[in-house]
């Protein structure tokens, strides 16, 4: 009696690369991700969502609840702060501010790590003893110390904030960078293109750099919620982006002193800087999980 064939396994065996590619979808979560695009969202067209002016001062509307509580008000469904500014507008706005930060942090962070860490691991010698060494003095710094200090010398602001989570991050890429550089250069395909003639320039950008885009990309997404805790903390003990400027660190350290009496103030920052870091990290493993391949199991 003839065994008839599995249509799902020749299937699979025309197409591996697209049967792995869609075992791996269909693990991601789904819930990180839509939270990451709504803030994303949220941040771009923060001026078209929010429903006042977010450093509006309002006394007559002053600490109102939010609607589920007696003295709430639809007008401001999240509440109001102790100057009556509606607490809606101003997470809205912040969202902007801590994504904005953490893009701006990241960018710069990774563009000096990732060129640091090339040519430390490149060329090697004493070009790269000094590379790692001070990458390791800006790792073992603490990176509030720094922006104390740069907020009494310069005042705090937006800058300063994405300077000094740049001079912390650099290092953590330079280092990434330095050792995945280091592993790809004693490849065959590597030593194939000297043989062929090819210049140090030429190895590193066709050869070497799209082997850590991969690692890049995991390292990325995994810090971006770490950035995000950083600001807000930093606005927190008043190093960070000044008021009147909303944002969710600022918030929380603004409504620290009437948690008895109105408690939102700080709690609804509070809960959208837990939500937004917990879904960039869900994501960041997943994108590591997919990435990396020591850690695939398809």
């Amino acid at each position: 009696m003839a065994v008839g064939a599995d249509p799902g396994a020749a299937r699979r065996a025309v197409f591996p690369a697209a049967a792995r590619m869609w075992a791996r979808l269909r693990r991601l979560p789904l819930l990180p991700l839509a939270v990451i695009l709504l803030t994303i969202l949220v941040a771009v067209i923060a001026d078209q969502l929010v429903p006042y002016d977010p450093e509006r001062i309002n006394p007559r509307y002053a600490e109102r609840p939010p609607v589920p509580f007696a003295g709430g008000m639809w007008e401001f469904p999240l509440g109001t702060d102790r100057l009556g500014r509606d607490i809606l507008s101003r997470i809205i706005m912040g969202t902007r501010i801590s994504l904005g930060v953490a893009a701006c942090a990241l960018l710069l962070g990774s563009l000096v790590g990732t060129a640091l860490g090339i040519v430390a691991g490149y060329r090697g010698g004493w070009i790269d003893v000094i590379v790692m060494r001070t990458a390791d003095a800006f790792l073992a710094f603490p990176g509030i110390l720094i922006a104390l200090v740069l907020a009494v010398t310069i005042g705090p602001s937006f800058w300063v904030v994405v300077a000094v989570l740049a001079l912390i991050l650099w290092a953590r890429f330079a280092r990434l960078v330095r050792s995945e550089v280091i592993s790809c250069k004693n490849r065959d395909f590597v030593a194939l293109a000297r043989v062929a003639g090819a210049g140090g320039t030429y190895i590193v950008f066709h050869h070497i750099l799209p082997n850590v885009i991969n690692s890049l990309v995991v390292l990325c997404t995994l810090q971006v919620g770490w950035a995000i805790i950083v600001e807000a903390s930093l606005t927190f003990l008043g190093a960070g982006i000044p008021p009147p400027t909303p944002t969710w660190g600022g918030m929380v350290a603004e409504g620290l002193n009437y948690v008895e009496t109105a408690w939102w103030i700080s709690l609804l920052p509070g809960l959208a800087i837990m939500i937004v870091v917990f879904a960039y990290n869900l994501f960041g493993d997943w994108v590591r999980d997919v990435l990396d391949p020591h850690l695939r199991n398809i």
